[in-house]
């Protein structure tokens, strides 16, 4: 199904099935100071099982910004009504190199910030990336914000994992930008489906919401494990929990900016695991960015998704029907765009630039107007006439290099010709880019009390 054939009464009747389940059914908020305030608010709690009414749910919808731009001292970021981020990786806990996986390594983390530096299309850097065991787990996200503040002057996702991880580095952005008006950073927080809210993920979003600062609240379902096996039924319970959440922070704070978002995986339920690709996520994907347009909320959706375990066919079809789907819809807010697989459990560095490529490719089509009088070009159409060519033309010679996209990486010539070239693989492109844009990245230079806070951050970690 494509995203122009999704009927309003569909998205009307999922609206009305997830108002059901807010009222009838409940979501459990494991967070005491929540409850009371729900409470206060005249909202029905039964122990940690809160139940949100028509009333209720238009009202903290009819807060929520359709739009919001993080601004920080170096770049500005609209996200919503035209304005779109593209962010990375997040999570990852290996490294895929030669074929082999390998924990990674702090040096892995700063290569992959320069990445993001030197991409053409990231505006968004995630700090969440990879785990990095050599990393403290007390100030992991501490260090990691600071590398990422470090090598990259786009706006950054901070942590959302936990009260203090949330608060020291959403303290660490305001220290290193000084300031603490508008939006500076952003967090990326989940709901456990089905239908709850833990203590520790309410803490991580909330810290972001009391501080006004933008949230993106997702849910990320299993068919068959941990929501219906139907594909309307999982797309349902997403609405609701997402919409719980939506909720949540607009109570606490109206007005905040919140994202809508959406990671559903499909399941192999033959070995009951999630499997990060398909035809049906693209369905989610696509349901997610129509309902978080009905309610006028900015929307995330996934990137570069794929269980792929090699650069192989699976690993390229996966990743760009995930991603091709994510731009077509216009998601507001892509994560995991590039260098993911194995359910977003491995990380590529060669899979990066020939991601990178794949959205590279897809922008460069999406012109404002083609059929303007000089795209046409009739005149050059009736000068070559029938059974001519256009090789020579002196439109061909201006803007051949720019009309059509040529991918670098892949490989478009002949076979006999790609093999008097020396058969050079398409990994093996992809490699030597990776390579020559960490040796040609240039490191950003900054004040002498922003260094002053990162060398505070990084104590120990001289990277």
């Amino acid at each position: 199904m494509l995203i122009n054939q999704i009927k309003q009464t569909d998205l009307e009747t999922i609206h009305e099935k997830t108002l059901y389940l807010l009222e009838h059914m409940g979501v459990d908020f494991e967070h005491p100071e929540l409850l009371e305030l729900y409470r206060k608010q005249g909202i029905r709690t039964e122990g940690n099982r809160v139940y949100f009414d028509r009333k209720t749910v238009e009202r903290a919808l009819s807060t929520v910004p359709p739009s919001f731009v993080l601004k920080t001292p170096f770049e500005e970021l609209k996200i919503g009504e035209g304005g779109q981020a593209i962010s990375s990786a997040s999570g990852a806990r290996k490294i895929l190199r030669d074929n082999q996986v390998y924990d990674p390594t702090p040096e892995d983390y700063v290569n992959i910030r320069k990445l993001d530096a030197s991409s053409s299309m990231i505006n968004l850097s995630s700090s969440p990336l990879t785990y990095i065991p050599a990393f403290p787990k007390e100030r992991a996200e501490v260090i990691k914000g600071a590398l990422t503040l470090k090598y990259s002057t786009h706006p950054v996702i901070m942590s959302c994992f936990g009260k203090t991880d949330a608060e020291e580095t959403i303290q660490l952005a305001r220290d290193f930008y000084d300031t603490d008006e508008g939006y500076y950073t952003i967090g990326v927080g989940n709901v456990i489906s089905p239908m709850r809210y833990a203590k520790d993920d309410i803490e991580g979003q909330l810290a972001y919401t009391k501080r006004n600062l933008p949230v993106v609240i997702a849910c990320c379902a299993i068919p068959g494990m941990t929501s219906p096996v139907t594909l309307g039924g999982t797309i349902v319970q997403n609405n609701a929990e997402v919409l719980a959440g939506v909720i949540m922070t607009q109570l606490v704070n109206p007005g905040a900016p919140v994202v809508y978002g959406n990671t559903t995986y499909v399941s192999n339920m033959r070995k009951a695991m999630p499997v990060s690709w398909g035809c049906e996520e693209a369905l989610f994907i696509q349901y997610a960015k129509a309902m978080a347009d009905y309610y006028h909320v900015p929307c995330r959706t996934g990137g570069s998704l794929s269980m792929g375990k090699e650069l192989d066919y699976q690993n390229g079809a996966e990743t760009a029907m995930s991603l091709m789907t994510s731009l077509d819809v216009k998601a507001d807010f892509i994560f995991h765009s590039f260098g993911e697989m194995d359910g977003l459990n491995v990380f590529s560095f060669e899979k990066y630039v020939l991601d990178e490529q794949i959205m590279e490719a897809r922008k460069s089509v999406e012109r404002i107007d083609i059929f303007s009088e000089e795209d046409m070009d009739l005149e050059t159409i009736q000068e070559v006439g029938p059974g001519g060519n256009y090789l020579a033309e002196e439109e061909t010679i201006l803007r051949y290099r720019t009309e059509i996209y040529y991918p670098e990486l892949y490989s478009l010539e002949n076979y006999a010709e790609w093999e008097r070239s020396g058969r050079v693989s398409v990994e093996q492109k992809a490699k030597e880019r990776v390579e020559k844009r960490l040796k040609e990245y240039t490191a950003p230079e900054y004040t002498e009390k922003q260094r002053t806070v990162l060398k505070k951050a990084l104590e120990g970690f001289d990277l």
